[in-house]
């Protein structure tokens, strides 16, 4: 028992002689301790600065390419008197007026519905026919598919779908829809961006412009069958809000077609009121397809859930 009363006073010498020399080491270098606490605080408020700097100029750079579809957009109701460039969207709506035909001698290429009225503008080649040739092959296929556009647009989930049963399976399922979208968005922006894209709008070859539209229409509907079968899942109710989120998610795609091609249609309904009067080379602005992939980085809080979901 001595020998044991021995060993525990020295080991609480032992514990005094160490806490005094750690106290003594803060009060030496008291100085030390407090930059070196400083400059950690300082990494990590570099970074949330850092972040919120890049974040902001992420922003800045969406408002600013947002800016100039929106100008590019109102010059051209400009050019072809559209009461929206005056009264906004819904103002026009109230004052809009049937423009009168044109009367030069040359026409000016409308929009064919059907096979035969994409024959004779291939055949007659009217003025800007490439691009009316273009934008009716979007419209004419994306028309039998509207119905299934809507529902992914509403989010609409049929019943008796393919039941997932469990959250590991809900999560891996949704997540690789989610990388099938991305790659289907990612081969498309690098389809349209190549230069043989644009080729045949400046050569004239009705065979290729017709093989490109069909080609970006191919793009569409694939990416329309992936939000599809992600609104087909039957899950259970606990997740039925993540399958919502994703369903929106998955929708982004389709809804930079939507504009795309409203924006083109435009720009082909109003060239026999722009045409009428213009000389020269009349610029009618930029169309683009904003695929906006961002959105995914804005549902990150979607996908670090899905990630928790998977391991549980």
């Amino acid at each position: 028992m001595a020998a044991r009363r021995q060993l525990t006073d020295g080991e609480g010498f032992v514990a005094c002689f160490i806490l005094v020399l750690i106290v003594g080491f803060i009060i030496k270098y008291i100085w030390w301790v407090v930059g070196a606490g400083a400059l950690v605080g300082l990494f990590f408020v570099g970074r949330v600065v850092a972040r919120e700097v890049q974040k902001r100029r992420e922003l800045a750079e969406k408002r600013e390419f947002e800016l100039r579809r929106r100008a590019d957009r109102q010059h051209r109701w400009m050019l072809s008197g559209d009461p929206r460039a005056i009264y906004g969207e819904q103002g026009a709506a109230a004052m809009r007026k049937v423009a009168p035909s044109p009367e030069g001698d040359e026409p000016v290429a409308t929009m064919a519905t059907t096979t035969a009225e994409l024959t004779a503008l291939e055949r007659d080649k009217p003025q800007a026919w490439e691009w009316a040739l273009f934008t009716s092959i979007l419209l004419q296929r994306r028309a039998p598919l509207l119905p299934r556009l809507r529902d992914s647009e509403l989010g609409f989930t049929p019943g008796g779908g393919i039941r997932v049963h469990t959250g590991s399976e809900f999560a891996r399922t949704l997540m690789r829809l989610i990388d099938e979208m991305l790659t289907s968005a990612s081969q498309l922006d690098s389809f349209m961006a190549a230069p043989a894209f644009m080729a045949p709008f400046h050569t004239s070859d009705a065979e290729a412009i017709k093989h490109v539209a069909n080609r970006v229409m191919d793009y569409h509907e694939r990416l329309l069958e992936i939000s599809e079968r992600c609104r087909e899942l039957s899950v259970p109710s606990q997740y039925a809000d993540v399958l919502a989120d994703c369903a929106r998610l998955l929708d982004v795609p389709l809804q930079s077609y939507r504009e795309f091609i409203a924006e083109l249609a435009d720009v082909i309904e109003s060239l026999p009121q722009v045409l009428e009067h213009a000389t020269g080379v009349v610029n009618m602005g930029s169309v683009v397809m904003d695929l906006d992939l961002d959105e995914v980085q804005e549902g990150s809080r979607l996908l670090r859930r899905l990630e928790a979901i998977s391991k549980s």
